[in-house]
């Protein structure tokens, strides 16, 4: 028996980025997140420009130096016109990121590492009942035994892995060691 794919969450519909900084810190980062195997995922302030891939002005390349632009936000020095836009799509499915760790379609961990290297170690990916692209991923890395860091999400069309990633955690896996 799978597991049911459900609906996403409501999307965030804020737009500034003081807001939707806001948001994160109080509902990520001071959040107890806890997937199904009993990890703790550890959000920090410093990784919401790299979550919404928040742009230089005038350009296409992110933001260097995140934990110095989260400052500008939070005391008011910069807003959104100090920026180049970041991805509405994974600002506003930010809210997605607890149903993605608390209920995901798959754990995933690197076994092999890459010419490519990611900084990521696990990916947590979550399939919802939608058109588009499906699936959502939330690479992170490990910062103790039980502990993670998230790095990045974004959206995925499909939840393929590649053979560099083993399945750690899955509905299916989670029934037989329960049985």
């Amino acid at each position: 028996m799978s597991q049911e794919i459900e609906k996403p969450p409501s999307k965030l519909w804020l737009h500034e980025l003081s807001d939707l900084l806001g948001w994160y810190q109080q509902n990520l980062c001071a959040a107890h997140l806890e997937d199904p195997r009993g990890h703790v995922l550890v959000f920090s302030l410093e990784r919401f420009p790299h979550l919404i891939k928040l742009l230089r002005k005038d350009s296409d390349n992110e933001v260097s130096e995140p934990q110095k632009h989260v400052a500008r936000i939070r005391s008011g020095q910069s807003r959104n016109g100090d920026y180049g836009g970041y991805d509405q799509e994974r600002a506003q499915t930010l809210s997605w990121i607890p149903a993605m760790i608390a209920r995901p379609t798959m754990i995933v961990e690197v076994v092999e590492r890459t010419l490519w290297e990611k900084p990521g170690d696990t990916v947590y990916l979550k399939q919802f009942n939608k058109g588009g692209y499906p699936f959502k991923a939330l690479v992170c890395r490990r910062v103790g035994k039980e502990r993670l860091a998230p790095i990045t999400c974004h959206p995925r069309s499909n939840g393929r892995v590649s053979k560099a990633y083993k399945i750690v955690w899955s509905p299916e896996t989670a029934k037989t060691t329960t049985e």
